[in-house]
């Protein structure tokens, strides 16, 4: 008998996860959802207050409970502003108290008087606010809200119940007010839940068919690199070593010329693994701004190589705003400076050891003739001192690092001068801006014409998917 091969069970999306947070570009097309229920709500609250003058009796709580409505809705369209993304727990909680404030003024408001609760606006108002925080917040805390938010509308309607024009059961007058609140609040916490399993299912299936592919081109990328390190040692080693045996002697010259040879080999070596993302990336903004007939000037500063700990998503959001720079009206191109620097311990240098290369920083193999020696030993005193210089640096970076406790933060500082008035320059960015708050811990931007600056945290310690709840 045939047992069957058990279908691998995919990773659940985390608690926190919401469709900003997974999406950030999704997030800014769900933005208008915002603006449009508040106009909602805010008109439905001014109609239905004015519509029924006969049931209030206190025409000052009327008013404050229309007000509190409409702060409420104010606060809910900019708290979902892309800029100001991501939309934290804090908005939310202050979303609904404002809602449940204003829904408590309204029926104090026509307190013995109000002749049903069908109508009522706050109720209402406050479940399409709820429903509008579906792309922006998880579901669990969308269905906490919702079911507090209910509890308390329905104790309020129980307690209206004897003064209500139609006699009826006090719990179906509370199950009426509980389902103009909870059934969008359920509605909500579907829609997100739904899109967040989703779009994390989409995004393990891509991560798994990346790796897959990795690995297929593993072998292939190995040998490439192979070639193109014997096809540099071609041009001036392999000949200085097939004339040093043709002639079966060594000379002072030699051990010279060795020496020399040694350190153009080590020097191509360090400069193609020191390579990282952010180089590959400069370097083509960089082209791409000769190719426009300036002379560009960008000045990359990451001596302990923290830009190999960023991820895909972080890498994504960080080249999309360098670009986003370069390709901007009024950049200067003499004034862009990439700095990353950061508290805790570098990463550890996992990506660089590879069937070519080996692992970085270790020493080769001991040789066996006179000339291949001499080349080794220059290689080793060339690394003995690049690792002091290294060291020197570091030392001297060190003060400015950010103390963050335990955690590995990577603080990446990008400074360029825009010659934009303000308003175009925020224009220009708050998408992107948007992106890299839903992407890492903490942004910071200083604009101070021409120059902007904009600093922001990755997090390595495993915080950063909980960041702003």
């Amino acid at each position: 008998m045939t047992r069957a091969t058990p279908t691998p069970r995919r990773p659940r999306a985390p608690a926190s996860a919401s469709q900003q947070r997974l999406d950030p570009i999704g997030g800014l097309a769900a933005w208008p959802i915002a603006p449009v229920v508040a106009l909602i709500v805010v008109t439905y609250a001014i109609a239905a207050t004015v519509s029924r003058p006969h049931e209030i009796q206190i025409e000052e709580l009327a008013v404050s409970a229309v007000v509190a409505l409409i702060i409420a809705a104010a606060v809910l369209v900019w708290s979902a502003r892309p800029d100001l993304a991501p939309f934290t727990r804090t908005r939310a909680i202050v979303v609904v108290a404002l809602g449940l404030v204003a829904h408590v003024l309204a029926a104090a408001s026509a307190w013995q008087y109000n002749g049903m609760i069908q109508d009522d606006f706050a109720p209402i108002g406050l479940g399409l606010l709820l429903l509008a925080l579906a792309p922006f917040r998880p579901w669990k805390e969308i269905l906490a809200l919702g079911g507090i938010s209910a509890i308390i509308v329905g104790a309020t309607a129980l307690v209206q119940a004897p003064f209500l024009g139609v006699r009826t059961p006090p719990a179906l007058f509370a199950i009426i007010a509980m389902t103009q609140v909870l059934a969008p609040s359920l509605a909500a916490a579907a829609f997100s839940r739904q899109v967040v399993n989703s779009i994390h299912r989409w995004q393990t299936d891509a991560r798994r068919a990346i790796r897959g592919r990795t690995e297929e081109n593993r072998d292939l990328l190995a040998h490439e690199v192979v070639d193109h390190r014997v096809k540099n040692l071609g041009a001036d080693v392999l000949p200085f070593l097939a004339d040093v045996l043709e002639r079966d002697a060594l000379t002072a010259a030699d051990v010279k010329r060795a020496r020399s040879l040694a350190f153009q080999v080590r020097r191509v070596l360090v400069a193609e693994v020191d390579h990282t993302w952010l180089d590959d990336l400069i370097e083509r903004e960089r082209a791409a701004l000769t190719e426009r007939g300036l002379n560009p000037l960008c000045v990359i500063a990451d001596p302990e190589r923290r830009a190999t700990a960023f991820d895909s998503d972080q890498r994504a959001a960080a080249g999309a705003i360098l670009v986003a720079l370069c390709t901007l009206k009024g950049f200067d191109p003499t004034s862009l400076v990439v700095q990353i620097d950061g508290s805790g311990p570098a990463p550890a240098d996992t990506a660089q050891v590879t069937q070519a290369f080996g692992t970085r920083g270790a020493l080769p193999a001991p040789a066996t003739d006179t000339t291949t020696i001499a080349i080794v030993t220059a290689a080793q005193e060339q690394a003995a001192a690049q690792a002091r210089t290294q060291a020197q640096v570091q030392a001297q970076l060190k003060p400015r690092s950010r103390s963050t406790g335990a955690r590995a933060v990577d603080t990446i500082t990008i400074q360029a001068g825009i010659s934009l008035p303000p308003y175009q320059r925020r224009r220009a960015l708050r998408p992107y801006l948007s992106v890299l708050r839903a992407v890492f811990s903490q942004v910071r931007v200083t604009s101070r014409h021409p120059l902007l600056t904009l600093e922001f945290d990755a997090d390595r310690s495993g915080s950063n998917s909980t960041k702003g709840t």
